[in-house]
């Protein structure tokens, strides 16, 4: 539940020593810069760097090559001898090749574009045994090959007594005729006209020779060459880099290095011939870093606790064990901790397991989706899928309890009688009263946990009125329950003394609870101010009364526990009776599988959400604020 200590580095050192300076930074993994602006603000003299990147444009070309290529570029740490000027050089020189050869498969592609669009058009008319050289250079009469759609054709035929013109329809398709019209030559520009109304769609056949069949031929002979000398360019290009690939990733190492690195310059501020930097660096980290930076000619760092710090806010690292780690995600989903308040990661790490196990017990069902877990973090790297592996474990130990296995509620017998047992130790469809009354004592206990944490995160904010006298602080402990002890003492006569009960476990908190905030101003040496007398008690009866109604239905929100246990059961026995139905065989095993693949994933999602649900409005919304800024150290963005 720690949250790692920070402490604030100052650097100061000679000017042309800064990028020495941010490189040792950059490689620690441990520097969290802060704007240097925060420090200096107008102070006379300091003057802050907003300089253009050098590198960005080169960096720019590189990825281009590797997007060219469609390959990603690989980050590689040991590129510091690479050669600048040769990576420039090389990198240059690919990017104008590359550059000529798209400028050259765009033309390519535009005439290979042409040429199978007037192949398809030609074909219409390949059967025709007539010379296109003969056709184009008549003395007298102009000739149009094209597509004239079908109500343009009807149209055509009233035109036809108007202008000198003959259509002669070949062939057709879904959209119209594909023919050809003549007209005289003098009336060429007349005619053009009318069928360009009538959407005639013109088939243009430049340099045509010989009969539609021999220029058909031309151009698919023409077609072949074109695609053969594009595909051998294309290809001889990506044969040099799958070669030198490995060369050009450490060029791009280099200068995403250096790249990365002058961007961080933005943080530092300039005071005649020296810089400034500031940030921030765990504790665990701060002798390591200073150490590496004192080696720098001239460079002086000073470092400051956190606490010491007023103006500005510390980052927060979250310090988790490997057991709890994976649940980092749903804090992160929350909100990070601010760097003085609790990291619930643990907390939600044993509730979420506990609860999503005791709501998906099956042993087979929770063996899949452990091994679905790890599938999805092997092959896809999904946060999530750490967090079903222990969710899946969970599930395998209660379902053993339950006896349940893909549904079965009597495969586990033989163990259960192995053991010792008559029969297995809870059975589920007969035990229902006691997973309700089972889920309203996880609710209170989790409830109670969660008041704890804010009392102790309360404190530990120096927030003691709300640790003391807050509806989730000690008063609201002791109301609480109190609270679930009278209503236990009504039913199962514990021999608690009513009386005292309600006085000190209840009217005495609710009092307290009442006049939090004055009380809380005392306890943090602060004069009370309480304003109008009317509105006070007006406003915090009524908060009162809501904080009563929610230790109720936030208690009552943990039946869905004992409630899912049940309609679990229910949804494999429904399978299991439909399968009973079939007589067994194949048609039985098939309904089983179905009805697991269904349960694992439609219960599986459900679950999922209504313990993530309980985690955030029952326990985090009772001690976790989540408004921190998260630990982020300058790095190579790979």
């Amino acid at each position: 539940m720690a949250v790692e200590k920070m402490k604030l580095l100052s650097i100061l050192g000679p000017y042309d020593q800064l990028d020495e300076a941010i490189k040792v930074c950059i490689e620690s993994g441990s520097f969290q810069p802060e704007n240097s602006a925060e420090f200096m603000g107008n102070s006379e003299g300091f003057s802050y760097l907003n300089e253009e990147n050098p590198y960005s444009f080169r960096l720019m070309k590189i990825k281009e090559i590797f997007e060219h290529f469609n390959k990603k570029p690989e980050f590689v740490s040991d590129c510091e001898d690479t050669d600048l000027d040769e990576a420039n050089r090389r990198t240059d020189a690919l990017y104008e090749t590359i550059k000529s050869i798209k400028e050259h498969d765009s033309k390519v592609d535009g005439r290979i574009e042409e040429i199978k669009r007037t192949i398809e058009q030609l074909s219409h008319f390949e059967h025709l045994d007539i010379n296109l050289d003969d056709v184009f250079n008549c003395d007298y009469i102009r000739v149009r090959f094209g597509r004239l759609p079908f109500d343009s054709f009807e149209k055509l035929k009233k035109y036809n007594k108007d202008i000198s013109s003959i259509f002669y329809p070949d062939s057709s398709d879904d959209v119209g005729y594909w023919g050809l019209y003549v007209t005289p030559i003098d009336k060429t520009d007349e005619v053009d006209r009318v069928y360009a109304s009538l959407f005639f769609e013109r088939l243009r056949l430049p340099g045509s020779h010989g009969t539609p069949e021999q220029t058909l031929k031309q151009l698919r002979e023409e077609l072949k060459t074109m695609e053969e000398s594009k595909k051998e360019i294309d290809e001889s290009d990506d044969i040099y880099f799958e070669e030198h690939i490995d060369l050009f990733n450490r060029y791009y190492s280099k200068i995403k290095s250096l790249s990365d690195s002058f961007e961080a310059r933005k943080y530092a501020a300039k005071y005649h011939s020296s810089f400034f930097l500031a940030g921030w660096v765990p504790v665990k980290s701060e002798k390591k870093l200073t150490d590496a930076l004192g080696k720098i000619g001239g460079v002086e760092v000073e470092s400051a606790n956190a606490k010491d710090v007023k103006r500005l806010t510390p980052p927060t690292k979250m310090k988790n064990s490997p057991l709890t780690r994976a649940f980092k995600f749903f804090t992160e989903i929350y909100g990070v901790p601010s760097y003085n308040e609790i990291d619930p990661t643990p907390l939600i790490a044993v509730v979420y397991t506990l609860l999503y196990g005791i709501m998906f017990a099956d042993l087979g069902q929770g063996f899949v989706l452990a091994i679905v877990g790890i599938l999805m973090y092997k092959l896809k790297g999904m946060r999530l899928g750490k967090i079903l592996v222990p969710c899946g474990i969970s599930g395998m130990l209660f379902g053993t309890v339950f006896g349940s296995v893909f549904g079965n509620e009597e495969l586990l017998n033989p163990m259960f009688h192995a053991l010792g047992f008559e029969e297995k130790p809870i059975e589920i469809m007969s035990s229902a009263l006691m997973f309700i009354i089972a889920s309203i004592v996880i609710g209170v206990l989790v409830i109670i946990v969660s008041m704890l944490f804010n009392v102790f995160s309360s404190f530990k904010k120096r927030d003691f009125g709300s640790a003391i006298f807050g509806h989730n602080g000690i008063c609201g402990i002791v109301l609480y329950s109190s609270l679930i002890l009278l209503l236990i003492n009504m039913f199962a006569s514990l021999g608690i003394n009513t009386k005292t009960l309600a006085i000190g476990g209840i009217l005495v908190p609710i009092i307290l609870i009442f006049l939090k905030t004055p009380l809380g101003e005392l306890v943090g040496g602060r004069k009370p101010k309480i304003g109008s007398i009317s509105d006070f008690i007006i406003e915090n009866f009524f908060e009162l009364f809501e904080v009563i109604l929610s230790y109720m239905s936030n208690t009552l929100s943990f039946l869905r526990v004992g409630a899912f246990v049940l309609i679990h059961a229910c949804m494999m026995s429904t399978f299991s009776a439909l399968a009973g139905i079939t007589g067994g065989g194949v048609a039985a095993v098939i309904i089983m599988i179905f009805g697991n693949i269904f349960v694992i994933a439609l219960e599986g999602l459900l679950v999922g959400i209504q313990v993530l649900r309980l985690n955030f409005y029952e326990i985090f919304s009772r001690f976790y604020d989540g408004d921190g800024k998260p630990f982020t150290p300058l790095t190579i963005n790979q």
